[in-house]
């Protein structure tokens, strides 16, 4: 749930599976704090409203360094096979930049292709970065993306749906995202700010 809360949140659905050596102690305490905002954003989708008085709206704030060093620490054990060595980063304007290296053969083995498909041209473990606008708002988010690229070339939209869906599919999403289309943000999270540095999560 918590993977799933942040790949939705941050596109850092993006994350790893990578061996961590000894972090530096600035690493150890971001993840911490990292996983205090968890807890805490899940704590309160699961607190029941009492009856006749809706809940203050909670702002749960947490920084992508801490999001960066949870996913090489505290969230490596949770995520999507086959997801490696990410790095979120939240810019102004509610804009988002995620780096990770794919493996390529699991998403194109995932389903029948044609000999047409673009899927199987490609194979192997590679990077791929893609920047885009990360918004919500009552309790629906989008991602629009904007740039992207699979080492030095260039996808096609399609391939990037492909991985995107294929990645970012769970019970709650069982065809995945959709880039630009609205999808319901999880945990009861009513908005969801991005700034420099910083995300915002208001449930």
């Amino acid at each position: 749930m918590r993977v799933r809360l942040l790949l939705v949140l941050g596109m850092s659905l993006i994350a790893l599976g990578v061996c961590v050596n000894a972090q530096a102690p600035g690493s150890k305490r971001d993840s911490e704090k990292m996983q205090e905002s968890l807890g805490a954003i899940l704590t309160r989708a699961a607190s029941g409203a009492v009856k006749g008085k809706p809940k203050a709206p909670l702002r749960t704030t947490f920084t992508d360094a801490q999001l960066n060093a949870w996913l090489l620490a505290d969230g490596k054990g949770n995520v999507p096979v086959g997801l490696l060595s990410p790095t979120v980063t939240f810019l102004a304007g509610g804009k988002v930049t995620a780096k990770a290296v794919v493996d390529l053969d699991a998403v194109r083995k995932s389903k029948p292709r044609s000999m047409l498909d673009p899927m199987n041209w490609l194979s192997g473990l590679i990077p791929v970065t893609l920047t885009g606008t990360l918004s919500g708002n009552g309790g629906m988010g989008t991602f629009d993306v904007e740039t992207w690229s699979l080492g030095s070339v260039t996808l096609p939209r399609s391939v990037l749906q492909e991985l995107i869906s294929y990645y970012s599919k769970s019970p709650d999403y069982p065809d995945g995202i959709t880039l630009g289309k609205p999808f319901p943000l999880p945990a009861e999270v009513r908005e969801l700010i991005i700034a420099r540095g910083t995300a915002t999560v208001v449930q």
